[in-house]
């Protein structure tokens, strides 16, 4: 379980106690946090070079990968740590050609299957290239840590997801405590072969993060898919390029979903399903926000990802992206834009304000979808919500009470 870090009891305070026959037991004060390089040589020795260096660093230290890194086993994030690239076109981690590793870095906790999650890493300017096209399975980033810091970093071509939140560890093992109070913030995912960012969590751990200022595009499977939204920001996200859903978040409880531009969704367009712009199913007992988000479904190019991957070879910018309104829609297929359609307990309550929602002009698109599903009721403050060209503007269900508020 989280290490407690205790404070160093002030000298006075000491002084006092000892004065009145209390034994006092200091804790030692740690060393100073010190810098440890890993420099890496762009060959098959490096994820040696940079596991020793973190392996030889302790509480508080910052360990510095020095690129570019070519990687054939998975790097294990030690707790209590700051790890860093000089930066992101300077520290470019690659795993190698048919590595096929779970995961390229991950926390302690998933690598050890531990029952008590990581605490306190801080990931920040670098790359990481997953070599899609030489590899199957892997995970760009792996997270099992509480208090984690995410930052300034582009996750590229992972084989499977661009980052994982996941409670259960490698072989499955469930955690006995909570993965809390985390922030992923500045990071570009590109052409992850399942979803840009993903929370894997059968219990109830990976709750109370934020996922903002970020950008997800061409993932495999949905941008953001969440098992456990309870207690989470997404805010001032660009999703696009999205096969399946844009934000597919479960079990809102106290959720904020504000402020993300959402150009497109269910680009796959496969018979008989449904896709979603914006989707929460809600718990009771809790309110959700949902709140400025500018939902569409403009399609790019079926070629814009290998436009993409080669720019990124060549160090340029990526090429412009054209937008178009698709013509006729696939057979059997239904496109929701935002959608509160399940309560799972009790009584959901949620306020969905100032949405601009743009569709197409079909009887099978659906701008806004309130359903109570099995739960009791659901509460519904809905207002200043632009919703045009679309063939269902908003379906209530029943036992929804729908207000526009106070």
């Amino acid at each position: 379980m989280p290490h407690l870090r205790l404070r160093p009891v002030a000298g006075a305070l000491a002084l006092a106690l000892a004065a009145t026959g209390i034994a006092v037991a200091l804790p030692l004060l740690p060393a100073s946090a010190t810098r440890v390089d890993a420099t890496c040589a762009n060959t098959a020795d490096d994820a040696k070079t940079m596991q020793a260096a973190i392996d030889s660093s302790k509480d508080g230290d910052e360990v510095v990968f020095k690129g570019p890194c070519l990687i054939n086993a998975t790097i294990t994030l030690l707790d209590r740590r700051t790890y860093r690239g000089d930066a992101k076109a300077g520290t470019v981690i690659k795993q190698a050609d048919g590595a096929n590793l779970p995961a390229m870095l991950a926390s302690e906790s998933w690598v050890t299957d531990a029952e008590y999650s990581s605490d306190t890493v801080r990931i920040e300017r670098l790359t990481l290239d997953g070599n899609r096209d030489n590899n199957t399975g892997t995970v760009g980033l792996m997270l099992r840590s509480w208090n984690a810091r995410v930052y300034d970093v582009d996750i590229y071509g992972a084989p499977s997801d661009g980052i994982r939140i996941s409670n259960p560890s490698k072989n499955g093992t469930l955690l006995r405590n909570t993965m809390v109070n985390s922030v992923i913030s500045d990071v570009d995912i590109e052409g992850a072969g399942g979803s840009g960012l993903k929370v894997v969590d059968p219990g109830n751990s990976v709750t109370d993060w934020t996922f903002q200022r970020s950008w997800i595009g061409f993932s495999g499977a949905s941008a953001i898919e969440s098992d456990n939204a309870a207690g989470w920001t997404f805010s001032d996200l660009h999703l696009y390029g999205t096969p399946k859903h844009a934000i597919d978040a479960h079990r809102c409880f106290g959720t904020s979903i504000q402020n993300n531009y959402i150009e497109d969704f269910g680009g796959e367009g496969a018979a008989n399903q449904t896709y979603y712009g914006v989707r929460c199913d809600l718990q009771g007992e809790a309110n959700t926000t949902i709140s400025n988000n500018r939902i569409h479904r403009f399609l790019p190019p079926p070629d814009v990802l290998a436009g993409y991957g080669k720019a990124r070879k060549l160090g340029m910018a990526p090429p412009v992206r054209a937008r178009t309104l698709t013509g006729a829609l696939p057979p059997h297929t239904d496109f929701v834009y935002l959608a509160l359609d399940e309560v799972n307990y009790g009584t959901g309550h949620a306020s969905v304000t100032g949405n601009t929602i743009l569709g197409q002009g079909t009887r099978r698109e659906t701008g806004m979808l309130f359903e109570k599903g099995q739960g009791d009721g659901m509460s519904i403050a809905s207002t200043g919500n632009l919703v045009d060209n679309v063939g269902n503007p908003r379906v209530t269900g029943s036992g929804v009470r729908l207000t526009r508020g106070y």
